[in-house]
């Protein structure tokens, strides 16, 4: 291979290797799995000279035949080294066996080194039959021998027909170009065997996927043998790329032009016609009897500039003519691609790392091998959740509005059986809720109660009872009050648990149970406490004797003051009615405290404190559960964390390449 004219000869020479290492990098590390990666997409129709101009660029050989010969990807990475000239043969699988794409792809090396360019051929023909052999071992075909086999003979052997994944072909010395490329499989409308027909749309939607991408640059490859408006790349290339500014057209095959349609092509070269913002090039590559007879790179580049100096010239730029001239413009079209894309690389990968940590956030730690220690440090985490709740810890009162809410309704329902006096002839009252009293009430219980009292004096019995009376129904409203505080905080733990056990099926039933067995103890507790507490309103009795005289003169004057206003005299009933109103309001005050502190102290407080304790008791072996079997994490949980542990690796591994390069 004599020295061509390379990138090295133009301004981009002193950071082009630069840039192409770090883009054949990325995508070997898996970058474009991630994000949208430059690179250049060379497609077109089945027949229209692309692996021709693919191996003139690349200068090796590639598969090729009649027939449909290239069943895969095949991406060619080129660099400029002082090295010796090699080549290293890849199989980057993006997709499984069963054509599933896989989170990552996985890219090794097939066979040996080859430092012989006329192996190249051989290599990556044995490579792509790899691929299309899933499920043996690719080592199986380091040595593969076709034998006279052509590539459809060989074909019929292999397990499937065609594959997304890639074979790579790395090639380095000192006359190589700086370039990467893809070459995809061509285009085809038309297939011999029945079977085959499956192909033809398998081939396209491949060839959408890659050139739709937007940092793709497209090289449509147009046969003039052909009508421009006949051959399927170029309609697809619009498609994709409907402003045109992404896409080089190269016509091939130029000396079969048909006479009289000169004129229509020469358009096209110019720019004139099917208009592209990066233009067209001009090719002539090998006839088939040329390659036949073996003739070389040199020569077929001799021979490609001999045809153009035919007239051509005249009519074309100089510039846009010859496959050197194709691949100088798509290393600068690439490194320049590059150039520009890297920056925004780096910000998708800086997000897109940034947005997996935070949903690892939201993952449970992976757990230990020990699974007592991972309940106690489970059963710790939520107890600390129900204790930061229950203790109103860091301003977390969401759960005491609700309880608050059931205490106000459990003191105003109390508030509502007061007794409500009326006096007077007109029976006037002293309030306007609840259950009304006359006065004329309150002189029969007096009379009846009085036995062998003498006249005028009112006996003690009476306050008792109508104080009794008014009480009596204090129970229900506190029993009340407590099972709706219990619901409240029964979900408020379920919650607790489902966010803390919610990746083990089998331990978070038992965790429940434990729990609200738990609950249900403190709430029985708690009720006979509100029993203990009710009975001991049924013996009225106080202390706090200034404050009942001084309620009982206020409402005494209150019913004075009504009297007078009708020209009545007071009576002794007034004093009874008067005593049992200071009472109740002393009573119910006291009560409604005594109730809303044992339901925190008894139930909130008192479940709270053991909950822990209660959670560990589950590794006490019982006979019944294994720990091993009740620590079993939910597989979709598991699933999702190594998902996003290695997303995190593979984006940390972009990442570091890309400052690695000083990007």
């Amino acid at each position: 291979m004599t020295r061509l004219e390379t990138i090295k000869n133009t301004p981009y020479a002193k950071n082009a290797s630069r840039y192409i290492n770090i883009i054949n990098e990325l995508r070997r590390i898996g970058a474009d799995f991630s994000v949208d990666l430059p690179r250049i997409v060379f497609c077109g129709n089945q027949s229209a000279g692309k692996s021709s101009l693919i191996e003139a660029i690349s200068g090796v050989k590639l598969p090729r035949s009649d027939g449909t010969c290239t069943r895969c990807v095949m991406e060619i990475r080129l660099s400029e080294s002082s090295k010796e000239w090699s080549c290293q043969v890849r199989l980057r699988k993006e997709y499984d066996e069963n054509e599933k794409r896989l989170n990552k792809p996985i890219e090794t090396k097939f066979g040996s080194l080859i430092v012989d360019p006329d192996n190249v051929e051989l290599m990556a023909r044995r490579a792509q039959k790899a691929l299309l052999n899933p499920k043996q071992d690719s080592d199986k075909y380091f040595n593969w021998d076709f034998a006279s086999n052509n590539y459809e003979e060989d074909a019929q052997s292999n397990a499937i027909k065609f594959t997304k994944n890639v074979v790579c072909i790395e090639i380095e010395g000192p006359d190589v170009p700086i370039l990467s490329l893809i070459d995809l499989p061509g285009i085809i409308r038309y297939t011999e065997k029945l079977e085959d027909e499956k192909f033809i749309t398998l081939i396209e939607e491949l060839v959408k996927e890659y050139i739709h991408k937007e940092k793709s640059i497209i090289v449509a490859t147009i046969s003039c043998k052909d009508d421009i408006d006949n051959q399927a790349i170029v309609s697809l290339a619009k498609n994709a790329d409907i402003s045109g500014i992404r896409t080089l057209g190269v016509l091939t095959k130029p000396d079969t032009i048909e006479e009289g349609t000169h004129d229509k092509w020469l358009k096209i070269m110019r720019n004139e016609a099917h208009r592209l913002d990066l233009g067209y090039y001009a090719v002539k590559n090998p006839s088939q009897k040329h390659l036949n007879d073996g003739i070389t790179f040199e020569d077929a580049r001799q021979d490609e500039i001999d045809f153009f100096e035919q007239g051509w010239t005249k009519f074309l730029l100089r510039e846009r003519i010859g496959v050197v001239k194709l691949r100088l413009k798509l290393s600068d079209l690439l490194i320049q691609s590059i150039k520009r894309g890297l920056p925004s690389v780096r910000k998708e990968i800086e997000t897109k790392l940034s947005e997996t940590r935070q949903e690892l956030e939201k993952i449970p730690e992976q757990l230990s091998d020990n699974p007592r220690i991972e309940i106690y440090r489970m059963a710790k985490k939520c107890s600390t959740i129900i204790k930061s709740k229950t203790m109103c810890s860091n301003n977390q009162a969401e759960l005491w509005q609700s309880i608050n809410k059931e205490f106000e309704f459990f003191t105003k329902e109390l508030y509502n059986s007061r007794p409500i006096f009326t006096v007077g002839i007109n029976e006037t009252e002293v309030d306007f809720l609840g259950e009304f009293i006359s006065e004329t009430q309150v002189k029969e219980k007096i009379k009846t109660s009085r036995g062998r009292l003498l006249p005028g004096v009112i006996p003690s019995s009476v306050a008792e009872t109508l104080i009794n009376e008014t009480n009596s129904n204090w129970k229900t409203p506190a029993i009340n009050c407590l099972n709706a505080i219990h619901l409240i905080v029964l979900k408020f733990v379920n919650e607790s648990i489902d966010m803390t056990f919610s990746r083990f099926p089998n331990l978070i039933g038992q965790i429940r149970y434990i729990a609200n067995t738990w609950l249900d103890e403190c709430k029985n507790l708690t009720a006979k406490y509100i029993d203990f507490i009710y009975q001991m309103q049924t013996d009225p009795f106080t202390l706090d004797e200034r404050s009942i005289i001084s309620q009982k003169s206020a409402y005494l004057s209150a019913f004075h003051d009504i009297l007078k206003k009708e020209n009545q005299e007071p009576t002794s009933t007034l004093e009874i009615m008067a005593l049992t109103m200071a009472y109740f309001k002393i009573s119910l005050n006291r009560y409604v405290d005594i109730i809303a502190m044992t339901i925190i102290h008894a139930f909130v407080d008192g479940f709270t404190k053991y909950i822990e304790e209660k959670m560990i008791e589950i590794c006490i072996p019982d006979g019944k559960h294994s720990l091993d079997e009740l620590i079993k994490e939910d597989d979709s949980v598991k699933h999702q964390r190594d998902y996003l542990l290695n997303r995190e690796k593979d984006l940390k591994e972009i990442f570091d390449s890309l400052v690695k390069f000083g990007i």
